[in-house]
């Protein structure tokens, strides 16, 4: 295969990093220490899953059947950190969010997506999940512990080790779920859902599945490249394939490379240039990506009220929305919505905020979470 370091950095130039709490900010860059890389990868390759991950992704994983009638394994993956347990209410907010995401399973009983989340928690060495455990498990979630000495109580600063240190656990995280057999759909939890994703992810015969910024374009027909508009990784699908754990695997590594050679990336950056270094070697048949369609995946660094590209052809700059007078969203559009992502809304108070208004509004204009979910096949 290509050798990644040239795809990866190509990629680079053109992706936007989506650290937009610290943009502006007048910090002093600290010195970065590459020895926690160690806790993530060791001289042979990535760490292996323990078997706390791997029976609690087995207990939450859920079975399903895709558009194209082939049964799958999928499960719902989060990190939490100890800071974000203790106080702003936006990890309970997400839960209950997905705790709202409700279905009924083949043989008639009721299931909702949180009994499907496995939450890695940053954390110290020796140091468990239990009160992670508790506050998750009223929801369904499971929390496992991702222990390095980086990861403290307190919340991680600009560009140390820990700010880096989340990419590593993101990346591991999504890998050691394809390792064990089960699609990967990864969700930050700075948003909330109105309507079931999985419907939609299932309905698309493609292998990797990434929201993006307003743009117009194609999210059903597989192909080797993502569009040419900025990504944004906080919500991923990714289909357990050998191709596709390969890629996340190269991901991984490239993020080990750069931090040993002190020269440390972010996933975001990274994302699209090591999905493409694959997807372009061995062809979309073997290995397919797309890019979600903003109007139904927006985020809030595009606009206040999301993305429309009605009419537009694949390439066209979506419309902006933004607020009426009544400081509303119009419903026309906020009926398409499936979630809302608040990466660019400051810290974690103010993205629950953000994000309880968000679903006061669509309960206001279009009616209760989840009565516009489509049904599906879920075992």
């Amino acid at each position: 295969m290509k050798f990644i370091s040239a795809a990866l950095m190509l990629a680079m130039l053109g992706c936007y990093s989506w650290t937009a709490e610290a943009h502006g900010r007048k910090a002093i860059k600290p010195k970065f220490d590459p020895r926690f890389v160690n806790e993530f990868w060791n001289g042979g390759g990535a760490r292996l899953p323990g078997r706390e991950f791997v029976e609690a992704v087995q207990a939450a994983s859920l079975t399903v059947t895709d558009g194209r009638g082939r049964q799958r394994r999928l499960v719902l993956l989060s990190l939490v950190s100890e800071f974000a347990l203790s106080g702003s209410g936006l990890w309970e907010l997400f839960l209950g969010n997905l705790r709202n995401i409700t279905f009924s399973r083949r043989e008639g009983s009721q299931d909702h997506l949180a009994n499907h989340l496995v939450a890695r928690l940053m954390t110290m060495p020796n140091a468990t999940a239990t009160h992670c455990n508790r506050l998750s498990n009223r929801f369904g979630a499971r929390c496992v512990p991702m222990a390095s000495p980086i990861f403290n109580a307190d919340n991680y600063g600009y560009k140390t080790s820990a700010y880096y240190g989340l990419s590593f656990v993101k990346v591991l995280t999504i890998l050691d779920a394809l390792t064990i057999g089960v699609d990967a759909f990864f969700l930050d939890s700075d948003q909330v859902f109105f309507r079931n994703p999985l419907p939609y992810m299932l309905a698309r015969d493609i292998d990797v599945l990434v929201t993006g910024d307003c743009g117009a374009r194609d999210d059903e027909t597989p192909s080797a490249r993502f569009p040419k508009i900025n990504s944004n990784i906080g919500l991923l699908y990714f289909r357990s394939t050998p191709m596709v754990t390969r890629a996340v695997n190269e991901w991984l590594f490239y993020l080990v490379r750069k931090a040993r050679d002190r020269r440390p990336v972010l996933d975001q950056g990274t994302f699209v240039g090591a999905m493409e270094t694959i997807s372009t070697d061995v062809g979309a048949q073997r290995m397919s990506v797309a890019m979600l369609i903003p109007d139904f995946f927006p985020h809030r660094c595009m606009s206040p009220c999301g993305c429309d590209t009605e009419g537009l052809s694949p390439g066209q700059l979506g419309r902006k929305l933004y607020r009426t007078e009544g400081s509303a969203c119009q419903p026309l559009f906020v009926r398409k919505w499936y979630h809302f992502h608040v990466p660019c809304n400051g810290d974690m108070n103010s993205k629950a905020t953000t994000l309880q208004k968000l679903l006061r509004l669509y309960q206001g204009v279009v009616g209760p979470v989840n009565s516009l979910s489509d049904p599906f096949d879920a075992l």
